[in-house]
C-alpha cells in the first residue's frame, strides 16, 4: 500500500513538473511541422533524405520544447519578412522585427546544433 501511494506521488509530481513541456511541444500544429520539415529537408539537398527527415523532425522537436508555438510562429515570419529585398522590406525591417528575427536564428542554431545539423 506504501509503495502504491509513493508510486502515485512520484509520479503526479514528474508529470506536474513536464506537463508544461509536453503541453508546449503539442501547441504545434501538425501541419506546420510538417512543412517545417519539409523546408528543412530540401535546404540540404546533399544529404540523404532520410537522414534528413530524421533530423529535421528532431529541428521542430526541439525547437517547440524551447518556445510556445505563438512565439515560434511570429519569430518564423519575422525572420522570414525581414530578408524581403528592396522597398517593400523596409517597411518591416524595424528594430524589433530584427530582434526577432536574431533570436529566431539563435533558437534555430542551437536546435541544429542539438540535432547533428550542419549550416
Amino acid at each position: 500500500m506504501q509503495n502504491s501511494l509513493l508510486f502515485s506521488l512520484v509520479t503526479s509530481i514528474a508529470l506536474g513538473l513536464t506537463g508544461n513541456c509536453y503541453a508546449q511541444i503539442a501547441d504545434y500544429p501538425t501541419q506546420d511541422r510538417i512543412l517545417f520539415a519539409d523546408e528543412c529537408v530540401r535546404a540540404h539537398p546533399e544529404r540523404p533524405r532520410q537522414e534528413m527527415l530524421y533530423k529535421c523532425a528532431c529541428l521542430i522537436d526541439t525547437m517547440a520544447e524551447d518556445i510556445p508555438y505563438a512565439e515560434f510562429s511570429e519569430l518564423a515570419t519575422a525572420a522570414n519578412a525581414s530578408t524581403i529585398a528592396g522597398e517593400r522590406g523596409s517597411a518591416v525591417r524595424s528594430e524589433g522585427v530584427l530582434a526577432q528575427a536574431k533570436h529566431y536564428r539563435q533558437v534555430l542554431a542551437r536546435a541544429s546544433k542539438s540535432c547533428l545539423i550542419q549550416p
